[in-house]
C-alpha cells in the first residue's frame, strides 16, 4: 500500500494536519485538541523490516478486531466466527485433498526476506498448504449473520443458477465485504500508529498514506451503502453481473474486488470518475461438478464504466477470456486457493511465476500491469494468435489431460 500511493497525486495543503480536522487517530476531537503536540512513544526495536512488523501487526488487529459487518448490529447473535471468503463445504471442499488440504498464499505465517535492504526489502508470501477450515477466513460476522446472509450459496444449495438474481448478488456482496473488512483493519492499524507516533506520522508521506486511505474507505463505503440498504430490506437489487461459464471443472477459486487496468484487448479501462473515486468490480471465480463459473459485478450505478468490457467479455470466444483471466489474476488478487492437483501438474518456472506475480506491489506491480496490457494488444493484433495457448502457470488447465 505505502509504495502504491506513490502515484496518487494529493494537494500539498493535505500534505499535513490541519488543527480543526478530525485527529487522525480516530478519537473523533480535532486534532489541535488530541494528538497535536502528543509526543511519540518510542521506536519499535526490530531487526525485522519495518514492512514485517507493519503484516505482524495487521495480522494482531485482524485476530483481535472481531466485528459483524452485517448492517443489523442490534440482531447479531452467536460469536464472531471464522467466516469463509469462499465456502468452505461447498468450494472449498472441491479443490481440497483428502487430507483437507488446499494450496494458498498463508498470510498467518511469517514472510520470507529475500533481501534485507532497510530502503527495499523483497518479502515473499509462498504458497503453501493450508487447511481447508482456515483457508480465506476472517472475523468478520456472527453466527447467525453468517449463516442468514449467505446460505443461499452454502453447502446443500443447488449449484449456481446464471439467472438465479440473489445467488449472483451474495457472490458480488461476498468478494466486496471481505474486501472492505480488509481496508478497514488497515485503517484501524493506521489510526493506532498515528496515536501511538503523531509527530512521525504527521510527516507528509505518511499523511498521503492517510489521505489516500481514508480516499479508499470513501469508495468502499459508499458501495457498502448500497448492499446495506439492500439486505435490510431483503432484496437482490442493484448489481449487474457478467457470468462466464467455463465446461468442466477447474482446480482452483479466487475472489478480489478490483479496478482492472486493461479490457481483453488491452484498450485501457478508465475506472475513476470526475470527483476521483474509483469504481472496482467484485470477481469470484469457482468450480462445481461439472463446471465452472467467473463472476464479474458491478453496482447498476457503476455499470457505465465497465459496459463495453461486458459487451466484449459476452461476445468474446472462452479461449481469449480465459487468457485475459490467467494473466490478471494472479496479479490482482491475494485469495487464489489452488488444488494440490493443479499446484502439482505445474513445473518450477510456471510456481516461480505465480508467486512472484502474487507478491508484487506498489510500482513493482503498476510496471508488470503495462507489460501485460502490452501483451493482450500485441496478442489482439495478431490474426492467428493461439489463446489456448496460456504460457507460464495456467490456473485453467483442465486436468484430465484433454484440452478445453
Amino acid at each position: 500500500m505505502y509504495k502504491s500511493i506513490q502515484s496518487i497525486t494529493i494537494p500539498k495543503d493535505q500534505l499535513y494536519i490541519h488543527d480543526e480536522e478530525c485527529c487522525p487517530c480516530g478519537s473523533g476531537k480535532h486534532f489541535e485538541d488530541c494528538c497535536k503536540g502528543k509526543r511519540d512513544a518510542g521506536p519499535v526495536v526490530s531487526k525485522k523490516p519495518p514492512e514485517v512488523l507493519i503484516m505482524e501487526q495487521m495480522r494482531r488487529s485482524l485476530q483481535q478486531n472481531k466485528v459483524c459487518l452485517h448492517p443489523d448490529q442490534a440482531g447479531c447473535k452467536g460469536r464472531i466466527k471464522e467466516a469463509h471468503a469462499l465456502q468452505n463445504h461447498k468450494i472449498i471442499s472441491m479443490l481440497a485433498s483428502e487430507d483437507n488440504h488446499v494450496i494458498m498464499q498463508d498470510s498467518t505465517k511469517q514472510p520470507l526476506v529475500l533481501d534485507q535492504d532497510p530502503a527495499n526489502p523483497i518479502l515473499i508470501v509462498p504458497f503453501s498448504r493450508v487447511s481447508g477450515n482456515k483457508a480465506t477466513t476472517q472475523n468478520c460476522f456472527c453466527d447467525f449473520h453468517d449463516t442468514k446472509v449467505f446460505n443461499v450459496i452454502e453447502a446443500g444449495a443447488p449449484d449456481f443458477d446464471p439467472t438465479n438474481e440473489e445467488m449472483a448478488f451474495v457472490y458480488a456482496y461476498k468478494a466486496f465485504i471481505f474486501e472492505y473488512a480488509k481496508q478497514r483493519h488497515l485503517m484501524k492499524t493506521m489510526r493506532e500508529a498515528f496515536s501511538k507516533r503523531p509527530q512521525v506520522f504527521s510527516l507528509p508521506e505518511q499523511v498521503k498514506a492517510y489521505r489516500v486511505q481514508s480516499l479508499r474507505m470513501n469508495e468502499f463505503e459508499r458501495v457498502k451503502v448500497h448492499y446495506d440498504r439492500e439486505i435490510m430490506a431483503g432484496m437482490h437489487c442493484g448489481v449487474k453481473t457478467v457470468v462466464i461459464k467455463i465446461p468442466y471443472k477447474i482446480g482452483f477459486a479466487n475472489y478480489a474486488y478490483v479496478a482492472p487496468d486493461f479490457d481483453l484487448d488491452g484498450k485501457r479501462l478508465d475506472t475513476v470518475d470526475d470527483t476521483g473515486i474509483m469504481h472496482r468490480l467484485s470477481v469470484t471465480v469457482f468450480p462445481e461438478t461439472n463446471q465452472s463459473y467467473i463472476l464479474l459485478s458491478c453496482l447498476d450505478t457503476e455499470e457505465t464504466f465497465y459496459r463495453s468490457f461486458f459487451q466484449s467479455i459476452r461476445s468474446a470466444n472462452l479461449n481469449v477470456i480465459l487468457f485475459y483471466f490467467n494473466l490478471i489474476l494472479p496479479l490482482f488478487s491475494e485469495n487464489i486457493v489452488l488444488s494440490e492437483e493443479l499446484w502439482n501438474s505445474q513445473d518450477e518456472n510456471g510456481k516461480v511465476g505465480l508467486t512472484h506475480m502474487a507478491n508484487l506491489t506498489g510500482d513493482d506491480q503498476l510496471k508488470l500491469s503495462q507489460v501485460l496490457g502490452m501483451a493482450l494488444r500485441n496478442a489482439a493484433k495478431q490474426k492467428n494468435f493461439d489463446y489456448s495457448n496460456r504460457m507460464g502457470f495456467d490456473l485453467f488447465q483442465k486436468l484430465d489431460g484433454n484440452s478445453p
